[in-house]
């Protein structure tokens, strides 16, 4: 019996591109080639690991199908294919073409179709047939020899589903399939069912009916509103079975007796990888050894005893740099323990120390280790990389071992070369540059609740894991540091991000206390203000509905009491399954009605309580008694810092149930230096001082340099009055186009932020630049620049490619656009704070003061200091910020200190 497998070449494609459109991947030139190289890697892990005896590949033929006549709408709902995917189909079908697989494209017919009738005909042939697909449409034609083989659900295991595993899912067998589809309809393929009612309910009504014939010839059994729904919709329900039918009678010419094994042609798999600069894949294809990572012969070894230990350290020393690499117990490096370290000074070169051997390799287990070693650990002679140094950084400080700063990083070479424009992790490199798929960390400790840790994983398996990542980063480093030259990214690397990496590890270190009683205290009184608001909602809503549920208040809103905007213009929004109910359109469109307000209030309430309150404490490490969070270099495209583990950047802070948050965040208890205090440390108005630099505009300049409320003075140009005549809410209109201008603000949401009609925000918003022409004149010069060189810079050589500065999609140029004028100022703006927390950082290092930086929060830095050391410190924090750079305008500075985070802000 032949075991036959027919992909969905269509549906592989298009996954593929999904799932690598991030990564990156791209030919010298600019091509993208993530869908190439995911729908390549997924081919060939077939063919490797099934070794099928006969194989095909089906593609959707371009230009309608026989369903598209029967129904006009039929995908209309379906958004254009990704222009980086259709600029890869061509390579697709030579990669198939080139590994001797057969491909079938038949014009009027879908892939689904092809595969439909080549799966029947096998199975008629007595062959065991595969499906390779994630469509549960498929399901309709699995038999006992007709089986589906899901690899396309990322982290997920490979499934093959047979006719237990459909009635598992649809509660029917596979004969079943179409009509429970065809009641319940499919979205993605517009295909319409019948209204209103869903999956759970089709399933409930094969159940009892068996088919969609005999609902119909039995549809006065059908209880309530059901029967209705059937009715109104029973032509859309034989249609909708119609379209969803796989045809299993299409004609092929050749057909099923063209289908064999692959047979894969060596030279135009080297050629055609090359071309796709699928380095390793094409250096498979001329040697086909498995041994070598791009043409490299590896030599990973484990230290396994003293003498090996010995020889080790000497040829690190003698090497003179050295890639490293830490494997631990956890993501927290304060809190894991070590299980191994490994090392890498030439490609395809590495060792791994393994920590947790037994016996150990030196007597005394892991500090006696790190004695042994601590010569080339903290030698300022040696020079050492790594990728994410940051952590093993602080994993060694855990062990304690003080590390000189790295003197490489290659994920932060990486984002200063390419910024947003692909992912920075290890795994993403490897792909990216050499075309290497790693080992992946699930493969060694699993996931979910049976996930283990490293301490856990046989050493053997640790080891060549470990010296994967130390070799793939020393030949990452060996790419990236002339790609710095080359990109003009070297000054930003090397006077910037490097520099700031052993100050954010020491920020990491040190942390901030949290008190846990005053949350705990806030978490009752947010408990019974949840109640108290949800009993509110029940009031006006007249019923018990649940505030939880979108779909539920969606109904009571718009389908009981029908809300309304204040013009009682606005028809209500739907989704696909419900009304429109999230915060933005609420709070904009029905903002001033009763009910709307307190569901918002409601919700605010539940978020503090989930995502702080309840949240917080468990980040609170036990042997420091403080909450250290995860700084990262690489995640905004305007190189703006960005916190995790918890994100202490998004604690609200405009409402006064938000404030109280930063209430429980508080200074260290008093010791020999007396009582502390938190010292916040804010930049005023930052982002527009630096467009009055960029900007040149006089009318901006003079402002700052007189020290002007300069919202108030821009209101006074727009309205062209006199400062003794502004109004509270004309300076508010002011700052909102001050600020909303950068953002790519246009009339629409500048009249919906100050309660201008549209017309009169256009109108304003001509005022301004009319009052500001140089502002208007350097926006166009940004854009000019953009559009001829495809990139914008920050004042400290911050590079930003703008890749759909000229795209024809008229939503993709204008965020393009607005990325354009927005970068170069909160770039800039990023970029001034980080020069200014090296400055800090090595200025209070070098003098008396005990005060320590804790956080950056967007424009402010938060500090820690003894209270008579108070002045003294704010007095090195303010030269650091205020000159951290020469701007046309002052830097300012604003202060605050308390004993928590509140006080001080």
């Amino acid at each position: 019996m032949a075991r036959c497998f027919l992909i969905d070449g269509t549906a592989l494609a298009y996954r593929s591109h999904f799932a690598f459109v991030r990564s990156g991947l791209s030919t010298a030139d600019g091509r993208a080639t993530g869908a190439t190289y995911g729908f390549t890697m997924a081919l060939r892990r077939i063919l490797e690991q099934e070794q099928p005896d006969k194989i095909a590949v089906a593609l959707d033929p371009p230009g309608p199908t026989f369903r598209h006549a029967r129904y006009a709408d039929y995908k209309a709902t379906r958004e254009k294919v990704p222009e980086d995917m259709v600029d890869q189909l061509d390579w697709i079908r030579e990669v198939v073409r080139a590994h001797g697989v057969t491909i079938f494209e038949v014009p009027g017919f879908e892939a689904d179709d092809v595969i439909g009738t080549l799966a029947v005909e096998g199975a008629a042939r007595g062959d065991e047939v595969f499906l390779v697909t994630g469509d549960k449409d498929f399901m309709q034609l699995v038999t006992d020899r007709v089986r589906l083989y899901n690899i396309f659900k990322p982290g997920v295991d490979l499934a093959v589903i047979g006719p237990a595993e459909v009635e598992e899912k649809f509660g029917v067998g596979p004969q079943g399939v179409v009509d429970v589809l065809a009641i319940m309809g499919d979205a993605s393929d517009n295909v319409p069912g019948v209204k209103g009612i869903g999956e759970k309910g089709a399933i409930k009504l094969m159940q009892e009916f068996g088919s969609v014939a005999a609902l119909l010839e039995r549809l006065d059994e059908v209880k309530g509103k059901q029967q209705e729904k059937i009715e109104h919709d029973r032509e859309m329900l034989l249609l909708s079975r119609e379209l969803i039918t796989i045809d299993t009678a299409v004609p092929l010419d050749p057909g099923y007796e063209a289908l064999g094994p692959a047979e894969p042609d060596p030279a135009a798999l080297h050629k055609l990888f090359t071309e796709l600069e699928f380095q390793s894949l094409a250096d498979q294809a001329s040697s086909g050894s498995k041994g070598e990572r791009n043409g490299v012969d590896l030599d990973y070894v484990t230290v396994r005893d003293e003498a090996g230990l010995d020889a080790l350290v000497a040829e690190l020393s003698e090497a003179g740099k050295f890639s490293i690499d830490t494997e631990t117990t956890s993501l927290f490096p304060l809190e894991c323990e070590l299980v191994g370290i490994s090392f890498s000074t030439a490609a395809g070169k590495a060792w791994y120390v393994p920590a947790n051997l037994d016996p150990p390799i030196v007597p005394g287990g892991t500090p006696a280790l790190l004695a042994r070693l601590g010569g080339v650990l903290t030698d300022p002679h040696l020079a050492r990389i790594g990728q994410n140094t940051k952590y093993d950084w602080l994993v060694f400080r855990h062990h304690g071992i003080q590390m000189p700063p790295p003197d490489f990083d290659t994920m932060v070479a990486s984002f200063c070369i390419a910024g947003s424009d692909r992912r920075h992790n290890l795994d993403a490199l490897a792909l990216y540059y050499f075309g290497m798929q790693k080992i992946p960390t699930t493969e060694l400790i699993g996931k979910g609740k049976q996930q283990i840790t490293m301490a856990d994983v046989p050493i053997d398996q640790v080891a060549e894991y470990a010296c994967e990542d130390a070799d793939v980063t020393w030949r990452l480093y060996e790419r990236l540091a002339p790609e710095l030259a080359q990109e003009g990214a070297e000054a930003l690397f090397h006077d910037l991000e490097m520099p700031l990496v052993p100050v954010l590890t020491a920020m990491e270190q040190r942390g901030i206390r949290l008190d846990t009683k005053k949350l705990e205290l806030l978490g009752q009184e947010l408990e019974k203000d949840h109640v108290r608001l949800v009993r509110v909602v029940q009031e006006l809503a007249g019923e018990n509905v649940n505030v939880a549920s979108p779909k539920a208040l969606g109904e009571v809103l718009f389908e009981k009491l029908r809300i309304q905007d204040e013009a009682g213009v606005k028809r209500p929004k739907r989704t696909k399954t419900a009304w429109a109910t999230d915060a933005e359109t609420l709070q904009t469109n029905y903002g001033e009605v009763e009910i709307v307000r307190t569901i918002l209030e409601t919700r605010e309430v539940s978020k503090l309580r989930n995502t702080y309150v309840d949240s917080l404490p468990s980040y609170v490490n036990p042997a420091t008694g403080r909450v250290h969070c995860s700084f990262s270099q690489v995640s905004a495209a305007t190189g703006r810092l960005a916190s995790s583990e918890p994100n202490l950047q998004n604690i609200p802070i405009r409402t006064e149930r938000g404030r109280r948050i930063r209430d429980a965040f508080v200074a260290r208890e008093p010791d020999a230096r007396g009582r502390w205090c938190l010292v916040a440390a804010d930049y005023s108005q930052i982002e527009l001082r630096v467009l009055a630099h960029l900007s040149k505009d006089r009318h901006l300049i003079r402002a700052f340099e007189e020290g002007q409320d300069i919202h108030a003075a821009t209101a006074c140009r727009i309205f062209d009055v006199e400062p003794f005549a502004i109004t509270r809410e004309m300076r508010s209109q002011a700052k909102v186009v001050n600020f909303g201008l950068l953002y790519g603000m246009g009339p629409q949401r500048l009249a919906r932020e100050t309660g201008f009609s549209v017309p009169e925000a256009r109108k304003f918003i001509e005022r301004y630049f009319a009052s500001f022409p140089t502002v208007k004149g350097w926006m166009e010069s940004v854009l000019e620049e953009a559009r001829r060189t495809g990139a914008v810079e920050t004042l400290l050589g911050r590079r930003r490619r703008i890749r759909d500065i000229d795209s024809a999609n008229s939503r993709l140029r204008s965020l393009a656009e607005n990325a354009a004028v927005n970068t170069p100022v909160q770039g800039s703006a990023a970029d001034i704070i980080k020069r200014a927390m090296i400055d800090l950082e090595a200025t209070l290092t070098d003098s008396p003061l005990a005060a320590e930086l804790l956080l950056q929060v967007h424009d402010e830095l938060v500090l820690e200091c003894p209270v008579q050391e108070l002045d003294e410190t704010i007095a090195v924090v303010r030269a650091a910020m205020e000159n951290a750079v020469v701007l046309e305008v002052p830097l300012v500075v604003e202060f605050g200190h308390g004993d928590t985070w509140l006080e001080a802000h």
